[in-house]
This record gives C-alpha cells, sequence and structure tokens, in this order.
C-alpha cells in the first residue's frame, strides 16, 4: 500500500507517492492526480502518472463538444475518475509550465504535452498548482501545435485571468516554442526512453486530498 507523505520536506524522495493538485483562481481544488515522484531537486521534478490511478477531476454540468469549455461558478462538479493515461510529468522551478512525456497504452512513445500553468508550490502533501489554460501539442518529430487557444481567450472574457495574464502566459508559450525547435531541454534530455520501476502500482488517493490548511499559513502562499 502507497504511504503518503505526512510533514513538510524541502525535497521528496524517489518512490514517494505525493499528489499533484490543481487550484483555480478562488484557491478551490479542482483537480487531484496522485503521482511517484522519480527525481526532485533544485532544477528538475520528474513526477510518473500511471494508468488506472484514482483521481478527482472537475467535470462541467453542459458542455457542447467542441466549443470551448466554460469554467464558471456553479458550472461544475468534482467526480471521481481513472487515469486512462502514462505520463511522466516535468517541472523546472523557474518555468510557468510543465511538460508531460506521453505514451500509447502499449508503451509506445506518443509525443509531449506542454501545460501552461503557475510554478509548482510545494506542500506535505505533494505540489499545487495553477492550470493557465493554454496547451501546446508536440508530436514525436517535434511539430507542435497549439491547443486550446479560445479557451485562454474565453478566461479573459468572463473574467478568470486578466489580458496581461494571458499575454504572459502566451509568452511563457512562445519561450517553449523556441525551445522545442531548438530540441532543447527537457525534449532533448531522452525522457521518452525511460520506464517506470515495475513494482510501482497505481496509488488511491488520500482522506485529506481536499486539504488547503496549510496556505493559512504565512509560510505557504499560492502563486
Amino acid at each position: 500500500m502507497a504511504i503518503f507523505l505526512r510533514r513538510m520536506h524541502t525535497f521528496f524522495g524517489s518512490g514517494d507517492v505525493i499528489l499533484l493538485r490543481g487550484l483555480d483562481e478562488h484557491h478551490r481544488v479542482i483537480d487531484v492526480k496522485p503521482v511517484r515522484v522519480v527525481q526532485d531537486d533544485a532544477d528538475l521534478s520528474v513526477l510518473w502518472l500511471q494508468r488506472s490511478t484514482a483521481t478527482m477531476k472537475a467535470v462541467l454540468y453542459d458542455h457542447t463538444p467542441g466549443t470551448p469549455r466554460r469554467w464558471e461558478d456553479g458550472s461544475w462538479q468534482l467526480e471521481e475518475s481513472v487515469w486512462r493515461h502514462e505520463i511522466l510529468i516535468l517541472t523546472r522551478p523557474a518555468e510557468r509550465r510543465a511538460t508531460w512525456v506521453r505514451w500509447t497504452a502499449d508503451r509506445d512513445f506518443y509525443g509531449w504535452y506542454v501545460n501552461m500553468q503557475s510554478p509548482m508550490q510545494r506542500t506535505r502533501l505533494g505540489f499545487d498548482h495553477r492550470d493557465h489554460q493554454l496547451d501546446i501539442l508536440v508530436d514525436p518529430d517535434r511539430n507542435w501545435r497549439w491547443k486550446d487557444e479560445d479557451e485562454l481567450d474565453l478566461c479573459v472574457e468572463i473574467g478568470r485571468m486578466t489580458a496581461t495574464m494571458a499575454l504572459e502566459v502566451r509568452q511563457e508559450g512562445q519561450r517553449a516554442i523556441r525551445q522545442i525547435e531548438a530540441n532543447a531541454p527537457p525534449l532533448s534530455d531522452g525522457w521518452e526512453s525511460w520506464c517506470p520501476d515495475p513494482t510501482w502500482t497505481p496509488p488511491g488517493l488520500p482522506e485529506d486530498w481536499d486539504d488547503l490548511s496549510m496556505y493559512e499559513s504565512e509560510k505557504v502562499r499560492f502563486p
């Protein structure tokens, strides 16, 4: 059985099970993923999200496929879910994004997914962040394309994000694109060949997955 950390650490250890949580602009938990720590140091954090992992995710009550998702108060609820993919999540302290390494169910490399987000905030449970809507899909040959530009625009329209913040998100995306086109780290670091420890099993959710009491302290501030 996986043991979740219950105390604050400077860095997490390889093999630790922690929570990767998404918080919204109102400081509410909207996404919870139990993950395994592969690496965690001053330069890079690497987290393994295993297929069949129990998660919590926000689900819209009413959404028309093909249109931007409209995340407004009263439009969604948290639901239990099960993760269906193989994902390695790479984050660097200075970057406002995470790079996901993706594989198919047959363990064939599927490419990268660059998720614009706030810097990771460490807590006793793991890492918290705020998603910034905009993403970049990157094929194994490094061809790339934007994803959810319309959702970023909608965030500004309905007041979830300022125009200045949205511009900063796009600028971070442009920095990511320059690194993609230059085949710079982390795309050039060989993570697509990484394999998990075969003894690692999908972790479950701890009872306190929704705890936000750590933000009552002056020592922990969510960006």
